[in-house]
């Protein structure tokens, strides 16, 4: 009977260790993306995961990842999808000249935008401003939701005395255009 009992019991054990599945945690990428994984840390810049049944460890972008929910039930969000659906959305479109704000997002194409004074008295913010605004308009036309900034020129206007002309304020912007697809 003992003997009986016994066998009982760790067949019981066992058939609770092999029903129970694998609890893993699922990585929401901002492109609309899943992937479970064990996420095995999450530093400043990136997150650290191994994928089921696999000991090589892989890292994915923060910028890249909307949410991680955790196999204990916890959810951690990091950002928000921006939605560009053309170029009425330029407002939202962001400019960066750090290229970790770019890893892992899919390059659209070059954006440049030229912005000129109408007096040599323009005021050089406004123009720069004018010019940023093209820029973002360009990007915002491709669908692209962020720019890295790649070069940026000012001239400042000036009157050249003596009754010569002068030269109106000028900016010139460069970049590439980046989205999640």
């Amino acid at each position: 009977m003992k003997q009986s009992l016994l066998a009982f019991f760790f067949l019981f054990i066992a058939m609770q260790c092999f029903s129970q599945e694998a609890k893993f945690d699922t990585i929401t990428k901002l492109n609309g993306e899943t992937i479970e994984v064990l996420v095995s840390s999450v530093g400043e810049k990136e997150i650290s995961f191994v994928y089921p049944n696999e000991t090589v460890n892989n890292v994915i972008n923060k910028n890249q990842v909307k949410e991680i929910k955790f196999a204990s039930g916890r959810v951690q969000k990091f950002s928000e999808k921006i939605v560009i659906n053309g170029e009425q959305d330029w407002e939202k479109v962001i400019v960066t000249t750090l290229e970790s704000d770019i890893a892992g997002l899919v390059r659209k194409g070059e954006v440049r935008a030229k912005a000129s004074g109408g007096s040599t008295f323009s005021n050089q913010a406004n123009i720069d401003e004018k010019a940023t605004m093209k820029l973002k308009k360009e990007a915002a036309a491709m669908g692209a939701h962020i720019i890295l900034l790649q070069s940026q020129k000012t001239e400042t206007g000036g009157y050249s005395g003596a009754g010569g002309m002068g030269t109106v304020p000028k900016s010139l912007k460069q970049g590439v255009a980046y989205s999640y697809q």
